[in-house]
């Protein structure tokens, strides 16, 4: 049986921390004990840290601006969210028309970015966490996909933790798709390990010196196992310890309760 760790002295000689956002270090609009207060001790510490979140529902600036509404005051720097790499991707291969399965806010970012939005010949289908998904775009987004369309997505997470339960995220999206047209697509989000070892590159940085703390076996904790990092698995979000039990390859370093015992153990 996996038991809830206490000795967390190892996490705390660590060089860079990456958290998950959703599920880990806040749940809708309520923020978790002791993230703010960790947040300034690390900058104490002169600790890299780094949020990520698969969560496409919002451009970069909204997702800044929510984080403020919560008094996490930090810097575009410190955010990396799936649609990064996504959109790294579509430029390095010069896809122009994309047929964008996402929000208004997402769909902002993307124009701001030089893409062309259309459902007219589009040259690749881009799938998001779609929030405002409406049934005549999962129709055209299946026609497309049967005409062998090149298809990939920002992350796959099945589900997102709100307040009340668990809502589809952008994996069941996939998922409906896939039952139409038995295709899936690339990734680049979370698991990618590319998510955050181009930071730990930049940094030149080794992985051994860095933590994921994340609320995901599937997506926090295997990004983490297979960039090399350590692990840690915090049961604040979807996570619990029965599921940790349960999996046979996807193990955390560490297991907590939330991020707060990680500020417990840097005082």
């Amino acid at each position: 049986m996996a038991l809830i760790d206490r000795d967390l002295s190892t996490l705390t000689k660590k060089s860079v921390y990456f958290f998950d956002l959703d599920g880990t270090i806040y749940l809708e609009d309520i923020l978790f004990d002791g993230v703010l207060e960790l947040i300034e001790l690390l900058k104490k510490k002169k600790k890299k840290f780094y949020f990520l979140s698969n969560n496409s529902s919002k451009s970069t600036k909204d997702y800044l601006m929510k984080l403020k509404t919560l008094k996490i005051e930090i810097s575009i720097e410190n955010l990396i969210l799936s649609q990064h790499p996504t959109i790294d991707y579509l430029k390095k291969n010069s896809y122009e028309r994309i047929f964008l399965m996402g929000t208004e806010s997402l769909k902002k970012e993307f124009r701001e970015q030089g893409f062309i939005l259309t459902e007219n010949d589009p040259e690749i289908l881009v799938l998001a966490f779609d929030q405002e998904l409406i049934y005549n775009r999962l129709v055209k987004a299946a026609m497309l996909l049967q005409n062998d369309i090149p298809y990939i997505a920002t992350h796959l997470d099945n589900r997102c933790p709100t307040k009340s339960g668990y809502i589809p995220d952008a994996g069941g999206i996939a998922a409906l798709l896939e039952k139409a047209t038995e295709r899936m697509p690339r990734v680049f989000g979370k698991p990618n390990k590319e998510m955050i070892l181009f930071k730990l590159d930049s940094l030149k940085i080794d992985p051994k010196d860095a933590v994921m703390f994340g609320d995901r076996l599937y997506t926090d904790i295997k990004m983490g196992i297979n960039a090399g990092v350590t692990t840690c698995c915090v049961l604040s979000g979807e996570t619990t310890l029965t599921m940790i039990n349960e999996s046979e390859e996807l193990k955390p370093d560490f297991i907590i309760e939330g991020i707060w015992e990680l500020l417990d153990a840097l005082k």
